[in-house]
């Protein structure tokens, strides 16, 4: 065992050896409970009053949930994730972009549109490849509680109307989200003009 344990630690795993690994973590530990997984967060914010840059981190079990099949259980859910093939992974990645496309939606007080574009997703396979890498850690050190890495990606809000006062719709699977909201000070400095104070 502690032969196999070296070899983990010095070659990237392969689907069976992070299959193998996922059922000894899932089935000794339950490493993949919810609880162990830090708050689903949104950051708004506000650059322009017709303009929000929205940024989303989501734990890799929630963000893919809404895609997966009902056999895919809470505690199998990143042993799932970490054994899939490229081919198969970068299918389920494209579906739940899609997914969030139609699902995330902004209300404004008087019912007018808020326009989402320039999606900016994470690339797939990193997200896998980091899944991989938790796993690994927990086999070689399962004591330990190490947190996923959330899946960020954001999306752009314009509308003819001020945003300052708007109302996510976000999907259901994303559970309790942390929201904050900011409208940073902007100011122009002038290199060439000398030194200037930036006050917080």
């Amino acid at each position: 065992m502690i032969k196999y344990l070296k070899v983990v630690s010095r070659v990237a795993l392969n689907s069976r050896s992070v299959f193998f690994c996922g059922l000894v973590l899932s089935s000794a530990t339950h490493f993949a409970n919810a609880h162990e997984i830090e708050s689903n967060k949104l950051n708004l914010v506000q650059r322009e009053p017709s303009h929000i840059s929205a940024t989303f981190y989501v734990n890799p079990g929630d963000y893919f949930q809404p895609v997966l099949n009902d056999q895919v259980t809470q505690q199998t859910v990143y042993v799932h994730l970490a054994s899939m093939d490229d081919e198969s992974f970068a299918t389920l990645d494209a579906k739940v972009q899609a997914y969030y496309k139609h699902q995330i939606k902004f209300k404004l007080l008087n019912d007018a549109s808020v326009q989402l574009s320039n999606w900016q997703f994470a690339n797939g396979l990193s997200i896998r490849k980091s899944i991989q890498q938790h796993l690994a850690q927990q086999l070689l050190m399962p004591g330990s509680h190490a947190h996923f890495e959330p899946v960020q990606f954001t999306v752009q809000l314009t509308g003819r109307t001020d945003l300052s006062k708007i109302q996510p719709k976000l999907p259901s699977n994303f559970g309790k989200v942390l929201v904050i909201a900011n409208k940073p000070q902007q100011i122009w400095l002038d290199s060439a003009q000398g030194a200037t104070w930036i006050k917080f």
